[in-house]
């Protein structure tokens, strides 16, 4: 005969599993730009929103017991696992570790409540689980073909394999996620440091081309030239870690703000996986056109406020436009699949100028800001602009003595941030 719970009870579970959920979608995505593999990056990040889902259902369910903001009151001692994750000294410590010990234990937590709790009396929760268990089984699968069909040494699996047993020691001392108590040796756990987001991404090496900015008027095959073919790839590329970035340095921010970023840190790997199956099919090596690598580092150099102020009022907003021009030339070709991926990127765009403009206003209130709105975008677009030239510089590429006027609008600057890259017929 199950042991069946209280309301109170199931309120204490349906919390902690909420406070870990939320400190993962909060801090996990900051390891994406150390993510090398392309294929690795989007898999993971598809990942993060299918647990905003899962957590944005939990948040619901606890809601329902009269906790308006259980994100306000998290578990220090589960926060504290999650940094010791974010320990991982790379992306073959941390992708294994994540999948095979903290998930696995958040899978077996929420199979456990489902045999305990009264599936009627307690039916909303059920349906939590139930809804949201089938894809994080999949992502189990996903992690665990990660470390055994990969080409980490067996050397190397060894001590990856002692990081995850230290994680699981660690969830021992703490009781479990289901038990939720504490074991008297927890008191020896150390307090692992906050996670640093670097300050360059990292690629796998078959990017050959890193670049400080977009290289828009080189033509190294004629076929190639970037009036021909689709931007949006290598362009996206670096705004996926830029917005996994963002996510990460405004963690202490309302729970609809990590929602908003990690959705867009979604539809960014969408886009650029649109670039990338266009490039295929016009027998262009996506491997091959140059990253502007340049776009996160210089980006990330300036404040929350300002990054995400470029990013979204300018670099976005500023896209309309030119985007319009590329969605005409690709219908005028009769490439019709081309002309479709710049019409839904403008369609998510929009709703990210939208989520900029929101949490801008949200952080020039909380920090005091003196600043006006369009003062603060233009010292933005000035900031990165500067950064930008002088990675050009260092790389050798094409910089300018002069950067010419601050910002001013997306009408009366032509910015080199936005985000789409003007057309050039060879």
């Amino acid at each position: 005969m199950p042991r069946y719970f209280s309301s109170e009870q199931a309120l204490n579970k349906l919390r902690l599993f909420f406070s870990l959920e939320y400190d993962l979608l909060r801090h996990a995505i900051g390891y994406c730009p150390l993510i090398p593999r392309y294929e690795d990056k989007c898999r993971f990040v598809r990942h993060v929103y299918e647990d905003l889902k899962r957590a944005r259902s939990l948040r619901e369910r606890v809601q329902d017991f009269g906790v308006a903001f259980p994100e306000k009151r998290l578990d220090a001692s589960w926060t504290n696992l999650v940094r010791h994750l974010m320990s991982a000294q790379d992306a073959d410590y941390f992708i294994p570790a994540l999948y095979r010990v903290i998930k696995v234990e958040q899978a077996e937590a929420y199979r456990t409540y489902l045999q305990h709790t009264l599936r009627l009396n307690d039916a909303p929760s059920v349906d939590v689980f139930e809804d949201h268990l089938p894809a994080l089984e999949k992502q189990l699968a996903w992690g665990k073909q990660y470390f055994e069909a990969g080409d980490i040494s067996a050397a190397k699996e060894q001590e990856i394999e002692r990081f995850e047993d230290g994680l699981r020691e660690h969830i021992r001392l703490l009781g479990s996620l289901y038990g939720g108590n504490l074991l008297p040796e927890a008191a020896s756990l150390p307090d692992y440091e906050e996670f640093v987001t670097p300050t360059e991404m990292e690629l796998e090496p078959r990017f050959v081309w890193r670049s400080a900015e977009r290289i828009q008027d080189a033509v190294y095959k004629a076929e190639e030239h970037p009036a021909h073919h689709s931007y949006t790839h290598f362009t996206e590329l670096p705004v996926i870690d830029l917005v996994a970035n963002i996510v990460y340095d405004g963690r202490h921010m309302p729970f609809e703000y990590i929602a908003d970023f990690i959705r867009q840190c979604w539809d960014e790997v969408r886009h650029s996986q649109m670039g990338f199956s266009r490039l295929r099919s016009m027998g262009i090596n996506p491997y091959e056109v140059p990253i502007p690598v340049g776009h996160y580092t210089a980006y990330t150099s300036t404040g929350l406020l300002e990054r995400i102020a470029a990013l979204t009022q300018v670099g976005e907003a500023c896209s309309f436009v030119p985007k319009k021009q590329w969605i005409k030339m690709a219908v005028d070709q009769h490439d019709l699949l081309t002309a479709l991926e710049h019409d839904f990127d403008v369609v998510d765009e929009k709703n990210h100028v939208k989520f900029g403009s929101k949490w801008m206003k949200e952080l020039i209130s909380s920090t005091g800001e003196t600043r006006d709105f369009k003062t603060i975008v233009a010292d933005a677009e000035w900031k990165v602009r500067e950064a930008m030239n002088e990675l050009k510089k260092q790389k050798g590429e094409k910089w300018e003595a002069e950067l010419g006027p601050r910002f001013e609008s997306c009408q009366g600057t032509d910015s080199p941030l936005n985000l789409a890259p003007n057309i050039i017929i060879a």
